[in-house]
Order: C-alpha cells, then sequence, then structure tokens
C-alpha cells in the first residue's frame, strides 16, 4: 500500500516514497521503520483494544505534479507544465498537505491550499495565473463572475487588459443583441438595442401592416409610401452598422461592465461568495427584455396613432376657423 503523504503517528512526519516504513499487524498503523524500533509498540495501540483499524487521512486528495521550473501545480496526466510549458513527465507526485523538497532542484514548495485546486483546471482559468490583476479584479474574481463560456472570454478580456484591444467577434451580439446584453445582466446596453431595434424597424413595419392601421393612417403611408420606402431602407442599413459595431464591441463592453461591477462589489464590501451571484447568465432576462421591447414597440405605433390622430383634428379645426 502507498502511504506517501500520510504522517507517521509517533514523528509527525509526512511519509515520502523513499522512506522505509512498518505496519502494526494489528490495526494498519504506518510508521517509520525507526520510530517503532524507538517505541517498540504501535502507536495507536489503544486501537488494538477497541477493534478500530487505522484509517487514511489523504485517501481522498488529489495528487499534483509541482512543476519545478515555476512552482505550477499540474494534473497527474500532464507530461508538460500547463504554465511554463517544462517538461515533468518523470516528476514525483505529491499530495496536497505535503510540504517537502522537491526531488529535482531541491526548492521548498508552499503546501497547497484550497484554492490551489482550481490551478489545474485547465477549462476554470485556461493555464492563466488566477491572481492575476485585470485592472481592479484578479482573474478569479472575473472568472467567477464571468461564470459560463469562460473558455471563451477569458482570452479576450487577457488581450483587451494586455494590448488594449477592444474589438472582437461576437455571434450572438450581432443576430441578437438585447438578447445578449440582457442574458449578461447589461440592462443599459439592452434596452438601447431593443429600443434602436424598434425605430429601425418602423418603416418596414408601417408597410408591412398598413392594412391592420385606421383609415387615416392606413391613408397616409399608403401616400407616403415611396418616402417611406425609402426611409425603410436606410434604416436597415443603420440598422446593420450598429449591429456589426455591437458584434465588434460586445465583449469589450462586457469587460467593462464585469470590471466596473467588481470594483463595485469590492467598494461595498460585499463579500466575495456573492460574485458569482451578480455575474453570470441569467436567460429569463431575455424574455423579459423580448416583452419590453414589444411594450416600446407598442407604445411607438401608439404615439405615432393619437399624434397622428391629433395632428388631423387640429388641422380640420384649423379648416374650420378659416371657413
Amino acid at each position: 500500500m502507498d502511504y506517501k503523504g500520510e504522517k507517521c503517528p509517533v514523528c509527525g512526519e509526512s511519509f515520502t516514497a523513499e522512506d522505509d516504513i512498518v505496519v502494526c499487524p494489528e490495526c494498519g498503523t504506518p510508521h517509520h521503520r525507526k520510530c517503532y524500533a524507538a517505541e517498540n509498540k504501535c502507536a495507536n495501540e489503544e486501537y488494538h483494544s477497541e477493534g478500530r483499524k487505522w484509517e487514511r487521512k489523504v485517501q481522498n486528495k488529489p495528487l499534483y505534479k509541482v512543476c519545478p521550473v515555476c512552482n505550477y501545480p499540474n494534473r497527474v496526466s500532464d507530461s508538460n507544465c500547463q504554465r511554463c510549458g517544462a517538461e515533468i513527465a518523470d516528476v514525483s507526485l505529491v499530495s496536497q498537505d505535503e510540504n517537502t523538497s522537491d526531488s529535482n532542484n531541491g526548492n521548498i514548495r508552499d503546501p497547497f491550499t484550497s484554492e490551489m485546486e482550481g490551478l489545474i483546471d485547465p477549462i476554470k482559468y485556461l493555464g492563466l495565473d488566477p491572481n492575476e490583476d485585470m485592472g481592479g479584479a484578479s482573474m478569479q474574481e472575473v472568472t467567477d463572475f464571468v461564470g459560463p463560456s469562460t473558455i471563451y472570454y477569458l482570452p479576450k478580456f487577457k488581450r483587451m487588459k494586455d494590448d488594449g484591444a477592444k474589438p472582437s467577434f461576437n455571434f450572438f451580439s450581432l443576430v441578437f443583441p438585447a438578447l445578449y446584453f440582457a442574458n449578461r445582466k447589461m440592462w443599459g446596453w439592452a434596452i438601447l438595442a431593443a429600443i434602436l431595434g424598434v425605430l429601425f424597424n418602423l418603416p418596414a413595419d408601417l408597410l408591412l401592416y398598413i392594412e391592420e392601421f385606421p383609415d387615416g393612417l392606413a391613408n397616409f403611408v399608403s401616400s407616403n409610401k415611396h418616402m417611406i420606402q425609402a426611409v425603410s431602407d436606410i434604416c436597415i442599413v443603420a440598422d446593420i452598422g450598429v449591429r456589426a459595431l455591437f458584434c465588434l464591441f460586445a465583449n469589450w463592453l462586457y469587460f467593462r461592465f464585469a470590471m466596473n461591477s467588481l470594483k463595485k462589489h469590492k467598494t461595498s464590501g460585499r463579500p466575495a461568495s456573492m460574485i458569482k451571484t451578480a455575474g453570470g447568465i441569467r436567460p429569463l432576462n431575455m424574455l423579459i427584455i423580448t416583452a419590453i421591447k414589444y411594450g416600446i414597440g407598442f407604445v411607438v405605433i401608439a404615439a405615432l396613432y393619437y399624434g397622428f390622430e391629433m395632428a388631423a383634428t387640429i388641422k380640420d379645426f384649423s379648416s374650420l376657423c378659416l371657413m
């Protein structure tokens, strides 16, 4: 049995692969041979009368390959360091609680902490330093805030922070800009995208639903059909242009939103455990922004209708006054 990482009950030192270990035949407690010889008995002798057996303490704790170059904890299956790329195929495995000398270069490692468990997750941090400052918040905090799709956002945020780059492609924001921003809880941009979408589609909607309008408004649209069609063409081009801008800058807007939200979160003194709640996605918001968009469209159409009716009433009143 491999007792590496377990502690000798006599001296309290962790067992290594090179240690000479003896095991009590009654309870199974491992000892350094010299420690057992010095005591001349099992350190857990009380187990014998109780019928208890020694139990492992680190059997469920993960093992790591610690890079001899940068001390990064890698997975057991890794042959190269995820951080610096150094060869680690022959590096011995260590457990979380060990604090021994590295067998390759004699450097002393700091003991693992529970937070370091996430370092070996290639999906969570993609090999990036979770403690890196991203401009007021750490990479770990940004990762917690982003939630889903970190594998997509982290490299882009890293490039924006290091190179100052802003444009990057975001297909979802090209096709459904209002839904994208709402899903990421960016309500200001979501409402702006919804308003622009309604306004840019208004001329085309007037032509499409002309038969559904009251006679006065329908006659106005029909008599100005060519002008409204020209305005509709312009709005289509403008809509494509705005969508292209959202497509290229949505990731940058989200990066700035995430950083500003994290700064406010830290300034307010709220616990770090609430970062995931503040960020992430909320699909229900897409239904809400869809309802808001239809509401905005209804208000615009109603305002147009009542505005036209009011203008017609004023015109008729003026005609009566002139008679």
